[in-house]
């Protein structure tokens, strides 16, 4: 029994005993009270018609005056969880016969059981046998109206919705790793125009990766009011939620194991597969760049200035350029540097070093000790620096073995003498049990 329906039935309980728990009762009332209630017929919480024996009523009265309101809740069953009507090998025969044929439908296999002779007619309902198919895990086919409905969509201006997405593309040698990798391709598309308006490969699948991407993006085709993204970490980073709150930009997520809510760039890595990744010339394509260079190619040469059947036979570049008036454009470069750096508090050590994503850097020796504000741009976020007042301070990783012989600096002035003023606890306390009631003045002899 859920909470909510085991409280309504308290409620219902402590109504039933009414001023019978709120008073005290004289001798030989408590009996006439539950007799004349148990001659009533009363209607539940539930829309049921009950009457009451007055001994159950008794035994609601004792146990509130014992436990108080929770001794009117209702006791679970001690069966709860274990079907009384099936034994255990029709419930293992059942679960079986699921297993086997994950299409059968609990009212299919209580018929084939009852036609096989391994149950009686009517000896289990429906509803048994799909609990105890949901108690093993194991549940009937989806239908399809328990899935999510499908329209076919799109926005109402270019700029208004951006879909973003990585695909994993073919394999290159990475020099900073030594080895072949699979390179990820991060890509834009517009929803309304279908054009796609940056797109980039490269070794990982980071929130700096795709800031690139779309930086590069904003720069050519202005700023999107919404970006529709999936729920991976390279989209839904801090750096990523800071960089396009800044730029104005709302972001979107689908549901985890939605790849159709993201329709139409699914159906663009389709056509990229199809007319490029699946074409590639492994003899000409040794490096990140050339890859690049083909697949930008491709995009601004042949897809975006191909006719589209769902844009009515135009390019998305003319349905691009015919609402270029309600785009926001970004008009200086700096808006976008800002967006892009991010302040976080550290503090320095005593070595003047500070850590910073698993990484140790070296501050100036003056900021021991203190707290620092680091500034870093998403974009790379491995070179940190501090400002001093409008000059930037880049950091550098510690070397330990280089810092081994560096010269330290030495303090040139010896440190003050602290000030004598002879005054001491232990000898006024001695003083004072001694009788000896002269003060004892400041730098008195």
């Amino acid at each position: 029994m859920k909470k909510s329906r085991a409280e309504m039935e308290a409620l219902f309980r402590h109504g039933v005993l009414g001023e019978l728990v709120s008073r005290p009762l004289q001798r030989g009332e408590l009996r006439h009270g539950l007799q004349a209630r148990a001659e009533k017929v009363w209607t539940d919480p539930f829309g049921r018609q009950r009457t009451l024996a007055p001994k159950t009523l008794e035994e609601w009265f004792y146990r509130y005056k014992k436990h108080g309101f929770d001794g009117l809740l209702p006791s679970p069953r001690r069966d709860r969880g274990r079907c009384r009507v099936l034994t255990e090998m029709q419930q293992a025969l059942i679960l079986d016969m699921k297993r086997e044929d994950p299409g059968r439908s609990a009212m299919l296999i209580l018929r084939e059981l009852e036609l096989a002779g391994a149950m009686e007619k009517g000896q289990a309902s429906v509803s048994a046998v799909q609990r105890l198919m949901k108690r093993a895990g194991l549940t009937g086919p989806r239908l399809e109206l328990d899935r999510p409905e499908r329209f076919r969509w799109q926005a109402a201006t270019c700029g208004e919705l951006w879909q973003g997405d990585a695909l994993h593309g073919p394999k290159l040698f990475d020099p900073r790793q030594g080895r072949s990798v699979r390179v990820k391709i991060f890509a834009l598309l517009d929803d309304r125009s279908r054009l796609v308006p940056f797109l980039r490969a490269d070794f990982h699948e980071t929130q700096s990766d795709f800031l690139t991407v779309l930086l590069g993006a904003v720069m050519r085709r202005g700023l999107p009011s919404v970006v529709l993204l999936d729920n991976h970490k390279s989209f839904t980073g801090t750096d990523v939620q800071l960089a396009c709150a800044r730029l104005g930009i709302r972001l979107v997520y689908t549901r985890p194991y939605d790849g159709a809510a993201k329709g139409k760039v699914e159906r663009f890595w389709r056509t990229l597969r199809a007319h490029v990744l699946d074409r590639l010339d492994p003899n000409k394509i040794e490096t990140l760049e050339d890859l690049n260079v083909r697949l930008w190619a491709w995009v601004e040469g042949e897809y975006n200035q191909r006719r589209h059947a769902a844009l009515h036979g135009k390019t998305p570049l003319e349905v691009f350029e015919e609402d270029a008036d309600a785009i926001r454009w970004v008009d200086e470069m700096s808006v976008l540097e800002k967006a892009l750096v991010v302040t976080v508090d550290r503090r320095a050590l005593n070595d003047a070093t500070c850590s910073f994503r698993g990484t140790t850097y070296e501050v100036p020796p003056a900021l021991r000790r203190r707290k620092v504000q680091l500034h870093y741009s998403v974009l790379h976020p491995e070179r940190p620096w501090i400002e001093d007042g409008d000059t930037r301070v880049p950091l550098r990783p510690v070397d330990p073995e280089k810092n081994a012989h560096r010269p330290r600096a030495r303090d040139r002035k010896p440190p003050a003498s602290p000030p004598t003023t002879g005054l001491n606890a232990v000898e006024a306390f001695l003083k004072k049990m001694t009788g000896k009631t002269k003060e004892c003045r400041p730098h008195d002899a």
